[in-house]
């Protein structure tokens, strides 16, 4: 798998591109009607993954995991970019129709977890960064 990573900044790319749109939200409001919830988070289950995030528990499943998945809009049926968070304790997804703008978010997702910890983690898992936080990640420092 490829990956390309954004030249410009977040904060430029939305000025250029507009902000995230979130989709899904399990501690709050979404942008789009909540009716629609089921349907979002069906098609981005069923979304190609293109990057991912995991922390594993102690049964090997997974308790945390951030993905930028490929997907289709129900309601537009056009091909978006999301940022698909899922633990144990909550949930939320956000898209954009632009790819930089997904890989940005992911990336900036995947930092914030190690940064502010949303689990109760072992001391161990913070030695060496994302690569021992996560269990499997494809951000690199």
């Amino acid at each position: 798998m490829n990956v390309a990573v954004a030249a410009k900044p977040l904060d430029q790319l939305v000025e250029q591109y507009g902000p995230m749109r979130t989709v899904l939200n399990s501690a709050g409001p979404a942008d789009v009607p909540r009716e629609q919830a089921d349907a979002f988070g069906f098609n981005l289950l069923g979304g190609k993954d293109l990057r991912m995030s995991v922390i594993s528990g102690p049964d090997g499943r997974a308790v945390l995991s951030i993905r930028c998945v490929r997907y289709i809009d129900p309601v537009t049926q056009t091909e978006r970019f999301a940022v698909d968070y899922w633990s144990v304790r909550r949930y939320w997804a956000s898209d954009h129709r632009t790819a930089a703008m997904a890989e940005l978010s992911y990336e900036s997702a995947v930092r914030g977890e190690f940064a502010r910890p949303t689990l109760p983690l072992s001391l161990e898992r913070f030695t060496r960064g994302l690569a021992s936080f996560y269990d499997e990640t494809d951000v690199i420092r």
